[in-house]
């Protein structure tokens, strides 16, 4: 039956209606799936939703706990990190510092990375992100062997780095640990030639080309540096000085009271996200495989640098936040920034950092501890620090790779440590020993030549085990990784061999740290 014109246009009409009502039912659909929580529409062209957050991080390993949540870098809805927490998460991949605080600062975004070591060479007197009230909320993860020190043949030792041209990124992590390397035994930055560069890429190509004797380089650089200069070696990584180093994210304050639960959702998927890779092969896997996708990294070396990276758990933002009523006796981010706040201004790079507690909020951390089926995930559980291996008998005679003497008073004829004594262990040596977590201590008692030479080797022997007792006891180190040795005056220092005056005696009347690392475990 052919319709009139008339009905042809009847007919028209509903058909375009319908078509009509299909594109508004779709639209009402996307806006309650998939709409801002704000209310404001959703679409941005072509670039898809508006996310929730934005949060950028540089290109490093360490940010893959929350890219395997978000599934990549752009908002997914087919994410856990959707799916789970309800959140559209943009992370951006910017490099250079400068942009991500810039950005921050006007808001465009809402989260960024930083280091808590070097965190204090940002927040000087007259410092923006103070001004804006930023503050770091988590510890995202630990350089575990991330970062390394890269030395030619001929260095063997720290000591062999004086005089010696070192290449190195100032103010950063790599920075860190190059100070607390030369801390260790006894030297500073005026000991060596520092070489700047921009970062550790840099630094390895300039080691490769030979334009410096070491460099503080990334991983994985540290094993092409190794593998492209003949007789070269990893001195030493974050893989035994394994707690100086922690990346963490930083917000503005007005934007953690204004998107609180959002940011605290962020936080537990990016804790979750962490737990994954560390217990399940294959999420490890995916990560980095999102991660080299979204960062256009090379796979093969992405997964080799998260080799050389402990991603943190909520345990263990309770142990850097100091929220375990005291019980935590390692590394906090107070301690770590604080320490570092003093190293950076002694070389300029900072003035009058602002305390920790100034650009630092627990906050989110303690919300999480509320949520007791998170919180008793034993996934989330801090990292156990397992007790180490006795000492070889060898390590009772290798040379130690670096040494630190620090020259504490004893009353005549005893081994009694004295409360001055005690300051000084604490100011010159417990941190040092905390950072280095994976190195032995060799403790050598040493004295003059004045008296009976046995009596003095069993002195100088019980004046060394009087430290590490103190050590142990109070500040909780594992016994197993002290080597306890007494000299008596067998070991005077040089040009003092003969003990010809008060000032070569009063030099000889010394107690040394040794540090000591499996060669193998430096990288």
């Amino acid at each position: 039956m052919q319709l009139t014109d008339k009905g042809q246009k009847v007919v028209t009409a509903i058909r375009n209606l319908v078509i009509l009502l299909v594109v508004l039912g779709i639209g009402y659909w996307a806006f309650k799936h998939w709409g801002s929580k704000d209310g404001n529409v959703s679409i941005k062209g072509a670039a898809g939703p508006t996310p929730d957050l934005v949060i950028a991080y540089n290109t490093f390993t360490g940010v893959e706990g929350i890219v395997l949540m978000n599934g990549g870098m752009d908002p997914n809805p087919n994410s856990a990190l959707y799916k789970e927490y309800g959140i559209k998460l943009t992370i951006k991949q910017m490099d250079a510092v400068k942009d991500t605080r810039s950005a921050l600062h006007s808001g465009s975004l809402d989260a960024v990375y930083c280091t808590t070591d070097a965190l204090p060479v940002e927040t000087g007197s007259g410092s923006d992100l103070v001004s804006d009230g930023v503050v770091q909320i988590m510890q995202v993860n630990q350089s575990h062997g991330a970062d390394a020190i890269v030395t030619r043949a001929g260095i063997n030792t720290v000591a062999d780095l004086k005089g010696k041209k070192i290449a190195y990124a100032v103010g950063t992590a790599s920075h860190t640990l190059l100070l607390n390397v030369l801390e260790s035994s006894s030297m500073t930055m005026a000991d060596i030639q520092g070489y700047q560069v921009a970062d550790g890429v840099e630094a390895a190509t300039a080691f490769k080309n030979g334009q410096c004797d070491g460099a503080l380089v990334w991983a994985p650089d540290d094993e092409d540096c190794v593998a492209a200069v003949k007789g070269s070696k990893v001195l030493i990584s974050s893989a035994v000085a394994s707690q100086i180093i922690a990346d963490g994210l930083l917000v503005k304050q007005s934007v953690l009271k204004a998107k609180k639960e959002l940011i605290t959702k962020l936080v537990k998927a990016w804790l979750e996200g962490n737990a994954r890779i560390n217990n399940n092969a294959q999420d490890k896997k995916e990560a980095t495989a999102l991660f080299a996708k979204g960062f256009k990294f090379p796979e093969d070396i992405a997964a080799k640098s998260a080799d050389k990276v402990y991603f943190s758990t909520l345990g263990d933002n309770i142990n850097f936040f100091g929220l375990n009523n005291g019980s935590f006796m390692g590394m906090t981010g107070e301690k770590m920034y604080g320490r570092m706040s003093v190293k950076y201004t002694e070389i300029g790079l900072t003035k009058a950092p602002a305390p920790w507690r100034n650009v630092s909020d627990p906050s989110v951390i303690q919300d999480l501890m509320n949520d007791k089926d998170f919180a008793n995930n034993p996934n989330q559980a801090a990292a156990k620090v397992e007790a180490m291996p006795l000492p070889t008998p060898e390590m009772k005679k290798q040379e130690a790779q670096s040494s630190k003497i620090v020259k504490l008073e004893f009353p005549t004829n005893s081994f009694a440590l004295d409360e001055n004594a005690k300051a000084l262990i604490d100011r010159e040596i417990e941190a040092l020993a905390q950072g280095f977590q994976k190195a032995y201590l060799r403790v050598e008692g040493n004295t003059d030549n004045v008296g009976n030479p046995v009596y003095n080797k069993k002195l100088s022997l019980n004046r060394a085990q009087a430290v590490v007792n103190y050590l142990t006891q109070s500040h909780h180190f594992d016994r197993n990784r002290f080597i306890i040795i007494g000299n008596g005056d067998t070991k005077p220092v040089a040009g003092c061999e003969a003990n010809a005056d008060d000032d070569c005696k009063a030099r000889n009347r010394r107690t040394e740290f040794q540090f000591i690392w499996d060669k193998a475990g430096a990288k």
